[in-house]
């Protein structure tokens, strides 16, 4: 994955991201038939699950972000594939956190089970968003058992 690909997408994600503020906003880099990349806005639908079953999704936008699961399922029917998975995070840095990294595996009953992605060959790109301005962008990868940045843009 080349950083020119995300440089070009940059344009369209970070105006959304920091339109999103001071929620996490959220989107996907889809990847057609013919191997070209689009960014495609997506809603931030954890209020709506928080409010229904706050015990469950004990979350707000401001601190979690989830994409509403058909959203996978109409670029799956479409024949494309989601390349990375995009959000940002308010007033905080461009890591991959402890919350992030669990919503990107399969659930385990167990430590003894195998560690996977929830979505096998699909990065993630967190961006920084410090008030109201994106300032970094960080590009993660599942590698071995676990998420490692593999590229970091700067000054955005």
């Amino acid at each position: 994955m080349s950083e020119r690909r995300f440089e070009e997408l940059f344009g369209e994600m970070l105006p959304w991201l920091e339109e999103a503020y001071p929620a996490e906003g959220c989107g996907l880099v889809v990847e057609d038939e013919a191997g070209q990349w689009r960014f495609e806005r997506c809603e931030n639908v954890i209020d709506k699950y928080h409010e229904l079953d706050p015990e469950e999704y004990p979350r707000t936008s401001r601190e979690f972000y989830m994409i509403d699961p058909r959203k996978f399922m109409e670029v799956d029917r479409a024949g494309q594939r989601v390349a990375v998975i995009v959000h940002s995070h308010p007033d905080v840095g461009d890591y991959f956190s402890d919350d992030d990294v669990e919503a990107a595996l399969m659930p385990r009953d167990s430590a003894d089970e195998p560690v996977e992605p929830l979505y096998p060959g699909t990065d993630y790109l967190v961006v920084s968003v410090m008030e109201g301005k994106a300032e970094s962008a960080s590009l993660y990868r599942f590698e071995g058992e676990g998420f490692e940045r593999v590229e970091r843009w700067e000054d955005l």
